[in-house]
């Protein structure tokens, strides 16, 4: 039996689903129509836009922070171990699904009920680290919540947090996947050591 490395679309849709359905009872059963609000589609063309931009925007530092540091390297190759083998439709598929899902559980309900802070140390805690490799992971997804969060805040609506989200997984695993598709533990020593293969 082969490990597969990846995430397969099911599990991925079986996943996601729970965040966002929590998020849906939450918000509604305070405040009927209040998901309906936070999705208006008005606010999508600009959403679209801020979340474009802000998501190209966090995928450009942690592309910086792997250049200049071996910690987000180690987190990148064990997101290689895990998800490398994912498929080009697979990666847009969980990377839409957990941005929107996310989004919505965490800008949307947590924030709207406890503040940005909160929320965003609950998106830091759910991002504990697997292991020693990962330890970085919980404060780049803390910093990354604010940033999510603030946008949440200047747009009034979930959009440009949404697809900032969706970007940032989007792009982050597509590199991450084309870098350690085949698995070489020499590539990834030389990688994570600053010596790029």
């Amino acid at each position: 039996m082969t490990l597969e490395r990846r995430l397969p679309a099911f599990y991925a849709a079986f996943f996601y689903a729970f965040p966002a359905a929590i998020a849906w009872v939450w918000l509604n059963g305070v405040n009927e129509g209040r998901s309906a609000e936070l999705w208006r589609p008005e606010a999508l063309g600009s959403g679209a836009a801020v979340g474009l931009g802000t998501g190209l925007a966090i995928t450009g530092a942690t592309i910086l922070c792997s250049r200049l540091f071996a910690w987000a390297r180690r987190l990148e190759s064990e997101f290689g171990w895990i998800l490398g083998a994912q498929r080009p439709w697979e990666i847009a598929w969980v990377a839409l699904l957990s941005g929107m899902s996310e989004e919505y559980l965490f800008r949307g309900a947590l924030q709207e009920k406890f503040g940005l802070w909160v929320a965003a140390a609950v998106f830091a805690v759910i991002h504990w680290p697997l292991n020693r490799n990962c330890i970085a992971w919980p404060f780049v997804a803390g910093t990354v919540g604010l940033a999510l969060g603030g946008l949440r805040i200047w747009t009034g609506a979930l959009w440009a947090p949404a697809i900032a989200h969706v970007v940032v997984n989007a792009v982050n695993l597509a590199r991450i996947t084309r870098r350690f598709r085949a698995w070489d533990e020499t590539r990834v020593d030389d990688y994570i050591g600053g010596r790029r293969p």
